[in-house]
């Protein structure tokens, strides 16, 4: 029975896990539209800017430092020559609470988990 129960509860930890995550993506979808970063980041297609798919590659498992770059607060990762285009965008979401900030950080990032 303790088993079982252990069992559960690691099952009921993964699944709450997973929908608040599911929660912060959808969160962070609605940041990013708002804000207009789909303008220059489309899902899997490079165009003025790298493709959500080459971001989260990038910065898989590094969500603190996607954060900490669009607070405008380190480099970044992603096609560094490229990244004073985005300066203008950063003024316009580095002020952004914690919370929406890292829903913003989680949707990108879980680019790669969807689909294209």
């Amino acid at each position: 029975m303790k088993k079982a129960m252990a069992g559960f509860s690691v099952l009921a930890l993964f699944l709450c896990n997973s929908w608040a995550q599911d929660i912060s993506a959808q969160k962070g979808k609605e940041i990013f539209e708002a804000k207009g970063c789909a303008v220059c980041h489309k899902a899997d297609m490079d165009t003025i800017g790298p493709s959500l798919a080459t971001i989260a590659r990038g910065y898989l498992g590094k969500e603190i430092e996607l954060v900490s770059y669009l607070r405008g607060q380190a480099p970044a990762i992603i096609d560094p020559a490229r990244a004073p285009v985005m300066d203008p965008q950063l003024v316009k979401i580095r002020s952004l609470f914690d919370p929406d900030m890292q829903a913003l950080a989680t949707y990108i990032v879980s680019a790669n988990d969807r689909p294209f």
